[in-house]
């Protein structure tokens, strides 16, 4: 569970402040990198709760034809009930093992059992699940001259992706592993391993193994309207070839222009705006009916 408590403004006008320097600096070299906050409102939002597969090849694990269900966006926009999205077993990017894992999951929900998200009980989601997130509450981006952070308002979620040239020698899994980044042109490319196998690709609980390596591609596209990822993946223990698939955001002051927050469906953002700072609260009983999750402590570091 969640619960708004104040503004973080002053520090994303901080943000922009480094953005100014890095432009800057990234300028005097030559280059001309990507500015995803042009300034401290800009909170980005998903257009789909789901990997948008690529004109070709192979792509991500798609919803079960067969079980379509209702997702909260319609739900607030038509009342009808909403259920829990189940992934199509039948994916020919499923390893063996891994189909088992969604057919089970299925199995649950069709049984009337509830399948909630790692956030629920204040878990990280990990990578790359975390790009699908900022649906209903927005996603901030903080480019700073050594590091890129992305941050989730939605529980308070943070990436942390190093502008460095190579991974660090001996790395422990973690949950959201290491990322390191650079610019290339227009876009910034984003490199993540070390991830513990602890999270999912997606909301359908696609599994994954610790072998899971994403390579992600930011850039702003429709004349620096909309912001897009372009996420290429490959773990021969879960799947059976290599897959792409992207995702594009619309900012906040866009998506409100022309409507209330009120009468926009696929939001739950108050009327005051994106700045807020959700806070998980961890629950340490059963999550209505949810086969419990032990309640997160660090007791060492996992690194």
């Amino acid at each position: 569970m969640s619960r708004h408590a104040g503004s973080f403004t002053a520090g994303l006008l901080g943000a922009v402040c480094l953005i100014g320097g890095l432009s800057a600096s990234a300028l005097a070299a030559g280059a001309s990198p990507p500015v995803f906050t042009p300034n401290p409102s800009a909170g980005w939002f998903s257009y789909t709760r789901q990997w948008i597969p690529p004109a070709s090849g192979p792509g991500p694990v798609q919803t079960d034809p067969a079980n379509r269900g209702v997702s909260n966006d319609e739900y607030r926009l038509t009342g009808r009930q909403p259920t829990f999205g189940m992934a199509d077993p039948n994916s020919p990017i499923l390893q063996p093992w891994a189909r088992d894992v969604v057919r089970k999951r299925n199995e649950l929900i069709l049984a009337g059992k509830p399948a909630y998200s790692l956030h629920a009980s204040c878990y990280p989601v990990g990578i790359p699940y975390f790009l699908l997130l900022p649906m209903t509450r927005p996603m901030f981006i903080v480019q700073g001259p050594k590091e890129v952070v992305m941050i989730l308002e939605s529980f308070n979620d943070v990436r942390r992706i190093h502008l460095t040239d190579k991974h660090s020698a001996n790395l422990k899994p973690s949950w959201h592993g290491e990322s390191i980044g650079h610019y290339e042109g227009d876009t910034l490319v984003v490199d993540t391993i070390g991830l513990n196998d602890k999270t999912f690709v997606d909301g359908f609980d696609t599994p994954h193994t610790e072998q899971l390596h994403v390579v992600e591609r930011w850039h702003m596209i429709d004349g620096g309207r909309t912001l897009e990822v372009n996420v290429h993946v490959e773990d021969p223990g879960a799947f059976t070839t290599p897959w792409n698939a992207s995702q594009r955001y619309r900012r906040f002051e866009q998506t409100v222009a022309s409507a209330s927050v009120s009468n926009l469906p696929m939001l739950a953002t108050p009327e005051v705006g994106p700045l807020n700072e959700a806070i998980c609260a961890e629950n340490p009983n059963s999550l209505m009916g949810l086969g419990t999750l032990p309640v997160p402590q660090t007791t060492k570091p996992d690194f």
